[in-house]
């Protein structure tokens, strides 16, 4: 009996024949995520299996500790960063059976649900109750808990809750021992000592297994309302910014386009786009409604003193749809799912806010010199958790993945994109997962941390099964 079909024997007798598969068919749909990293290598796990519980999670993991196999967390595979794929082969564990909505718990602003649940099904869940839960990505008809939280997570609304992570107040997480620790609970402040919550939050899976979490939600709003502005160019738009948060308003979303990437989200809806616009905001508020009236005319005014100028109203609901994506608006959003000659993938990072417009002008520039200008997709900025004041700009570079030398130099543009950002004082941006895309740069920017943290993970992964060769853990 060779290696692998003893471990497939092992995992089934854990969660049955029916849920676990050494079958190529199914190991091959694991093998790629929304990454072009998925491109540069062979990621095929040698095993897939799907627990239904928390206890199969730990017998799986005492399994991988006994053979010195590595184990992969598999949500909904919408990441853009290659951060769930199998670098070293074994397991990939698909956590969506695990999707249980265990409590809404309105009288305590609180929900339980298991990691492998939607970002669609627990808002459903939520709004039930006559509550709503606040993080809401463009992928979360699909995309799990444990996997937002997993990678930090940035959504519609984040301008006003924040960040994916920002809404837990409780963990249960499977070590790589196989022991089960419960960290926080149902109270909104949940720091004994040491702030141990957030250590598993943004890790990737490479510390611990995320099995259930509780989670905040708020009182659905009365109304949400929202307006478009146009901008010169990008420190103009962030000027805005910082006049609307100076003026009070704090808005539930803000989006910031440029015009080419503005022009791909409107392409289906076929939407006109203002020919001297170079860059556009999108703020949306929430509340009652003489709040949201006066909120939106207060963001209006603060952005025509800084040179924007309020855009038709068809391309604000046209924009709405295109990121506001659940199964009620599905069939609205406008991205340009017609471009299936190339494969988007980003490059995101967080930089000082005066060197947006540097930044993004390097990138031009680079793009210029690669060749990828005809094809080009643009960039956008999303505000930074609790304030209307951007935090992270992104560049979608569309890659024509059938043509090797096309790969090659995506490898080349990024590694030259995120060497400046640090150079510039940057940092690699954990908003949309590190993986496989940024990982390499993770260890220049930690510095003699770097050994902090590797100690940290033997301590919650002893043996490295955990995600083994993501994030430089090698």
């Amino acid at each position: 009996m060779s290696a692998t079909d003893h471990l497939f024997e092992k995992l089934v007798n854990v969660v049955g024949p029916k849920y676990a598969s050494i079958e190529l068919c199914d190991r091959l749909v694991y093998s790629k995520d929304y990454s072009i990293e998925g491109f540069a290598g062979d990621y095929t796990p040698d095993v897939i299996v799907k627990p239904a519980s928390v206890e199969e999670v730990q017998q799986i993991v005492e399994i991988a500790n006994d053979l010195g196999v590595p184990i992969y967390t598999w949500g909904g595979g919408t990441s853009m960063s290659g951060n769930p794929l199998a670098v070293r082969h074994g397991i990939v564990l698909d956590m969506k059976r695990m999707n249980r909505i265990l409590e809404v718990d309105p009288d305590n602003l609180t929900m339980t649900v298991e990691s492998g649940a939607t970002m669609a099904e627990v808002q459903t869940a939520a709004m039930k109750h006559n509550v709503f839960f606040t993080h809401q990505p463009e992928s979360c008809l699909s995309s799990t808990i444990g996997g937002a939280l997993s990678c930090m997570g940035i959504s519609i609304f984040g301008a006003k809750y924040g960040y994916a992570y920002d809404q837990v107040t409780g963990l249960e997480v499977v070590l790589g021992t196989g022991n089960t620790i419960q960290v926080g609970g149902k109270s909104y402040l949940n720091v004994p000592a040491h702030n141990l919550l957030n250590l598993f939050l943004g890790a990737e899976g490479t510390l611990g297994i995320i099995t259930k979490a509780i989670l905040k939600v708020y009182p659905i709003p009365q109304t949400r309302d929202r307006i478009s502005i146009g901008f010169p160019d990008i420190a103009t738009a962030m000027e805005a910014c910082k006049r609307v948060h100076s003026s009070g308003c704090w808005p539930e979303t803000v989006y910031a386009f440029d015009r080419r990437s503005l022009v791909q989200y409107m392409e289906r809806a076929k939407t006109p786009i203002p020919e001297e616009l170079s860059m556009a905001i999108l703020f949306g508020c929430s509340g009652d409604s003489d709040m949201v009236e006066k909120s939106l005319e207060v963001i209006s005014r603060c952005c025509q003193e800084t040179d924007g100028y309020e855009l038709p109203t068809e391309v604000t609901e046209s924009w709405w749809d295109s990121v506001n994506i659940n199964r009620e608006t599905f069939d609205k959003s406008n991205f340009a799912l017609s471009h299936t000659d190339y494969e988007p993938d980003l490059i995101d990072a967080c930089l000082p806010f005066s060197r947006f417009q540097e930044f993004s002008d390097y990138c031009d520039e680079l793009k210029r010199e690669f060749g990828w200008v005809d094809i080009d997709f643009g960039s956008f900025i999303v505000a930074g958790p609790r304030g209307p004041i951007p935090f992270c700009i992104y560049f979608a570079v569309p890659i024509d993945t059938r043509i090797p030398r096309e790969v090659e130099k995506w490898f080349e543009f990024k590694e030259r994109m995120y060497t400046h950002a640090l150079e510039m004082g940057g940092s690699v941006s954990n908003a949309n997962g590190v993986g496989l895309r940024s990982a390499p740069w993770v260890r220049d920017q930690l510095g003699s941390a770097w050994d902090l943290l590797t100690g940290i993970k033997s301590l919650t992964d002893p043996n490295n099964i955990f995600n083994r060769g993501q994030r430089g853990f090698d």
